[in-house]
């Protein structure tokens, strides 16, 4: 990445967390700015604003050591491996009893990221391998994935009023993709009938972790599919969901 897209702050406390992981409890601030050739004002405000953060702690000796939140994060980034696996042994019979395929997302920014799917042994699938992004407001994984958002967060997501229509049945407004969200909490999943690729429908459904939205599972088919198995996959991308969902 250029250097003048940099944020040179956060390349300090990235030399800060790097050293700390490596001996920690060992480095005061006079020493931490010698060794880093950092100011000590500049890196006082640093590891101030990090402790405060819980980011890194300081010992009765003014030493320092990484924080719980670096180790909630460090968890965090495990876990959603868990989660794929979980999701890929949990999904392979879905898949194989509604011979459709299924997919598992997470929210990034104002899009949809495809962590992984489960494929149908069909000719006609929806692209939606891992890695590929869409704009949330054309999905049911994005409606799926904002379902507890009050309006001043999806209103941070969306900055603008008018959203961009990928078909001529996508959402192609703020205000009435709020009112979308709140039919989709009503009935506790969601679904996009031809809104991000015309020719497939999808139902889907969140998965929470601690109450907490983390991730959302899909199943897209043609639409020729869709009047026979629409009740089927709702009570089957529910329930998958909800066995994907922990209170721990």
């Amino acid at each position: 990445m250029e250097q003048k897209y940099s944020v040179p702050a956060l390349d300090r406390a990235h030399a800060v967390l790097t050293l700390l992981t490596e001996e920690p409890y060992k480095w005061k601030l006079s020493e931490l700015s010698k060794h880093l050739g950092i100011s000590k004002s500049t890196l006082y405000s640093l590891l101030q604003t990090m402790e405060r953060l819980q980011w890194i702690n300081r010992d009765r000796n003014e030493t320092y050591a990484l924080g719980s939140a670096v180790g909630d994060l460090g968890s965090a980034y495990f876990r959603q491996y868990d989660l794929i696996e979980e999701f890929r042994r949990m999904a392979e019979p879905v898949m194989r009893k509604l011979q459709e395929s299924v997919q598992l997302a997470r929210l990034d920014g104002s899009e949809v990221l495809y962590l992984t799917k489960v494929e149908a042994p069909t000719p006609v699938q929806m692209v939606s391998g891992p890695g590929v992004r869409i704009p949330a407001h054309a999905t049911g994984l994005g409606k799926s994935l904002m379902i507890d958002m009050d309006a001043e967060q999806v209103s941070r997501v969306f900055p603008q009023e008018s959203l961009h229509k990928i078909t001529v049945h996508t959402i192609g407004s703020r205000e009435a993709f709020w009112q979308e969200l709140e039919t989709v909490r009503q009935r506790g999943y969601s679904l996009d009938i031809q809104e991000g690729v015309m020719g497939f429908c999808c139902v889907a459904a969140p998965i929470r972790r601690l109450g907490t939205v983390v991730a959302a599972v899909s199943c897209s088919m043609p639409i020729h599919h869709w009047e026979g198995k629409k009740d089927e996959s709702i009570s089957e991308i529910c329930s998958l969901a909800k066995r994907l969902s922990t209170n721990i």
